[in-house]
């Protein structure tokens, strides 16, 4: 009997304070459901404001200005995207918290992590709100249900925060400039928003050339 193929590994990193990243998890989220276990999904942090310390008033105006480019995407969410985070006063400093905190929710689950994922993309993106600060975070991952202990562990572990630099240093390592940015099968390389007809035929490519017999070439698509 024919083993069954290996699922073909998506990598997605993501900052989610992005609003761009926030409307390409839409779009991957209908591709997840209609290819089922022939891909198996991983998102990895990759924060856009790595480093603490206030944003200028020139980086405000580049903030602000991609939300408004991503207000004008055609999905209704994209409508309800607002500069408020960027020009509300209480702009984020810093994008490790959240993903820090992202990273402590996954210590309960996949599931776990999306959902809190889910709250802090809509409280920053729709509402404006700095989800980088402690008692936001602490209030979102009580409101979707996280077991508080040990997620506070993980949240203010000096380990938590080290993985995010770690992963950030080995995502550039290997050519990723920015987010969202999707690799597929470890070797394909998507880079900015696409519409999920152009993620599924790069997709489909990946497993068309992942099931061909090798050539011995190493191939490598980067956009």
């Amino acid at each position: 009997m024919k083993p069954l193929p290996k699922p073909l590994q998506i990598t997605v990193y993501q900052d989610v304070l992005c609003a761009w990243c926030y409307l390409a998890d839409l779009r991957l989220e209908s591709l997840k459901q209609e290819f089922g276990d022939i891909l198996r999904w991983r998102v990895r942090p990759y924060p856009l404001r790595l480093h603490d310390k206030r944003p200028t008033e020139k980086e405000l105006r580049g903030l602000t200005e991609e939300v408004r480019r991503a207000q004008q995407e055609p999905e209704p969410v994209a409508r309800l995207l607002t500069t408020e985070l960027w020009q509300g006063g209480d702009a984020p400093r810093t994008s490790v918290p959240a993903l820090a905190a992202l990273e402590a929710a996954r210590l309960q689950g996949p599931t776990a992590r999306a959902y809190l994922a889910r709250a802090m993309q809509r409280a920053a993106l729709e509402q404006g709100v700095n989800v980088t600060r402690t008692d936001v975070i602490f209030e979102l991952a009580s409101r979707v249900g996280l077991n508080m202990g040990p997620f506070s562990a993980a949240y203010h572990s000096e380990d938590t925060r080290k993985l995010i630099l770690d992963e950030h240093q080995l995502a550039a390592s290997r050519g990723v400039r920015g987010v969202p940015t999707i690799v597929i099968g470890g070797r394909w390389m998507v880079c900015g928003l696409r519409d999920a007809a152009e993620y599924r035929e790069h997709i489909l490519t990946c497993i068309g050339k992942l099931n061909a017999p090798r050539s011995g070439s190493s191939e490598r698509m980067v956009h």
